[in-house]
């Protein structure tokens, strides 16, 4: 996760940073979220020059500045972080490599092939990098590296090292990905890993003649809660909806935040039937909920929400747009019914 480019900074330094960006989210009446609040020190301290330019345009032109906005300003700015972190464990992974083949090739006979080994997984860091190609090349290293039985200490000593850096990198690399593909907010999946995510499961389905359906969710009368209770409640909320639909799947099954109270939940090998069943727990789970300050007492009020079901058609060229399309629609029936409702896609269309 990323965080405010504090830890190179002078405190004076970091200090006014962060008192430009409290007087920013207050003037432009932002709330000071921990997420928010890496958005505008980025911008107090200059950096990236495109997030400053982007803000300044948009005070310039008196724009509001929405969550979807500020998840927009986030995602793109602040979040490439986690990209860039992917990239500097290829590049140490490469590093160790190469060391690996300096220190191993001053061995013949059986050593011979472990350096021949090394060097050829040191030329597939030149093709694009993901997280199975660093395991499986770290585990291609460690497993050669015991052939090496009659060493010297001090080769021995830096093979060790080289085998605990590599499982860190590698540890490194698995918690960078998960955070890049994980909600800010609620813990779920984010929009970029739920297309990633329902493409797999489509191609799966139409390989192998499986079902695949999945459920649209819009938590009902949002703004209206955020306005009377504000955002932080709100937040809260999200959170709530979060946590409910995670403990109403299990297995393959993904839950994602598709955008601002909208979620969606992909249910592999699962009939539109069973979509239906999950759909209606989600739903009765949430509306029996009950939402109160601790301290106080004061309730809330009930959160409902409404959900759209769809499922993959098979032999019709079918798409994840066109499932995404047709549950959406589902939901917008649920919510022109009356709200807090099911109900599934047209499937005479």
């Amino acid at each position: 996760m990323s965080t405010p480019p504090t830890s190179d900074l002078p405190t004076s330094q970091a200090v006014v940073y962060s008192e430009r960006a409290i007087s920013m989210m207050r003037t432009l009446h932002i709330l000071p979220t921990p997420k928010h609040y890496a958005v505008f020190f980025s911008c107090a301290a200059g950096q990236p020059g495109e997030l400053v330019k982007e803000i300044e345009k948009l005070v310039e032109a008196k724009e509001y500045f929405t969550e979807e906005l500020l998840d927009h300003l986030y995602n793109n700015y602040i979040g490439e972080a986690q990209s860039r972190a992917v990239q500097d464990t290829a590049a140490s992974a490469k590093k160790i490599l190469s060391e690996m083949v300096a220190n191993v090739a001053q061995f013949t006979g059986a050593t011979q092939s472990v350096s021949q080994e090394v060097s050829h997984q040191l030329e597939g860091l030149d093709t694009p990098i993901t997280e199975d190609s660093i395991r499986q090349m770290a585990k291609t290293v460690m497993d050669s590296a015991q052939m090496i039985v009659d060493s010297s200490g001090t080769v021995n000593e830096q093979l060790a090292n080289a085998q605990r850096e590599i499982s860190d990198l590698r540890e490194n690399l698995a918690k960078a990905t998960t955070e890049s593909e994980r909600d800010f907010l609620t813990g779920s999946f984010n929009r970029k890993a739920f297309d990633k995510r329902l493409l797999a499961h489509l191609e799966e389905a139409e390989s192998n003649e499986m079902e695949l359906t999945i459920i649209m969710l819009d938590i009902d009368h949002f703004k209206t809660f955020n306005d009377n209770f504000g955002h932080l409640i709100g937040d809260e909320v999200l959170k709530i909806v979060a946590k409910t639909l995670t403990d109403s799947v299990k297995g393959m099954d993904t839950v994602a935040r598709f955008g601002g109270e909208e979620f969606v939940v992909i249910l592999p090998r699962t009939p539109i039937g069973g979509g239906m069943i999950v759909a209606e727990t989600i739903r009765k789970t949430i509306a029996s909920k009950e939402l109160k300050r601790k301290s106080t007492g004061e309730h809330y009020g009930q959160v409902t929400v409404s959900l759209g079901v769809a499922s993959y058609r098979h032999h019709h060229h079918d798409t994840p747009q066109g499932l995404i399309k047709r549950a959406d629609e589902a939901l917008y029936r649920s919510k022109k019914a009356g709200r807090n409702r099911v109900t599934q896609e047209n499937l005479s269309d």
